[in-house]
C-alpha cells in the first residue's frame, strides 16, 4: 500500500491475498469514511474482471458496478454478461449493474447512497451494453 492508503493484494498481505479473496476490499472499507471505516455493505466497487467482481462479492460490498468501457474490452456485451454471472464469487453474486460509460458512475453512486443497492439494480437510466443475462 502507498501513502494514500490504496490497498494492494500483493503488498499489504503476507502471504499475498489476490482477488477473488475479499481481503483487499475489506482493507479498503476500513480506510474510508473519515478514517473510521465503513461497513462493506455501504461501499461501492467498480470492477472489469471476474476475479475483481468475485473479490467484491466475497467481501459483501454493497454495490458492485461492472465496467466494460475500457479499450481492452472488445466484446462489451459478452464481457458484461460474464461480470454479471459471478463466476468467481463464493455465492454466485455478480455485478449488480454494468456501465459502458464511466460518466454514469456518479449518478449510480448517488442513487446507491440514498436508496441502497435496490435503487440502482435494473435502473433504466443506467446505460448498459445491449445484452441480456
Amino acid at each position: 500500500s502507498d501513502d494514500a492508503n490504496i490497498p494492494s493484494g500483493e503488498s499489504d498481505f503476507a502471504p499475498p491475498r489476490f482477488k477473488p479473496a475479499p481481503d483487499v476490499y475489506l482493507r479498503a472499507a476500513s480506510y474510508v469514511g473519515g478514517g473510521g471505516g465503513l461497513p462493506p455493505a455501504r461501499c461501492v466497487a467498480v470492477e472489469d474482471s471476474a476475479s475483481g467482481v468475485g473479490s467484491a462479492a466475497n467481501a459483501k460490498i454493497g454495490l458492485i458496478v461492472g465496467y466494460v468501457g475500457a479499450s481492452h474490452i472488445t466484446d462489451k456485451d459478452g464481457h458484461a454478461r460474464m461480470l454479471m454471472r459471478g463466476e468467481r464469487s463464493e455465492d454466485g453474486r455478480g455485478a449488480d449493474v454494468v456501465l459502458a460509460d464511466m460518466a454514469d458512475l456518479p449518478a449510480v453512486v448517488a442513487a446507491f447512497g440514498t436508496g441502497g443497492g435496490a435503487a440502482v439494480r435494473g435502473a433504466s437510466w443506467v446505460r448498459l451494453p445491449s445484452c441480456s443475462s
